[in-house]
């Protein structure tokens, strides 16, 4: 099973990106993109997944979207960010959080 874990931070005030709707999208190697998976982040800024996958899926490209412009209620210079990256083994886990995204992202928003 494969598991998809990430946390988001707003680095202007360090709290937790709560209630952030992110959306995962799988596209197949001719381009089409599909929902793969949506969600929120729970109140400790943070989402939390496991998938099966099958070896098609293993082959195909993700793109998460994590739509910022609603958590900000004044500012909106960021209004999404997007993630690319692959699943290629299905077992193992994913952990966007690494990438600390969300501390770029916030810190544009300043």
């Amino acid at each position: 099973m494969a598991t998809i874990s990430s946390h988001l931070l707003n680095s202007v005030d360090g709290t937790h990106a709560n209630g952030v709707k992110v959306t995962i999208y799988q596209i197949n190697s001719s381009g089409e993109k599909k929902i793969f998976f949506e969600t929120e982040t729970d109140e400790g800024g943070r989402i939390l997944k496991d998938f099966e996958l099958s070896s098609d899926d293993c082959t195909c490209e993700y793109e998460m979207v994590c739509k910022t412009a609603d958590y900000f209620s004044e500012k909106k210079v960021v209004s999404e960010i997007i993630v690319k990256f692959k699943m290629e083994d299905p077992k193992k886990k994913i952990s966007l959080t690494n990438y600390y995204i969300s501390k770029w992202i916030f810190y544009l928003v300043v």
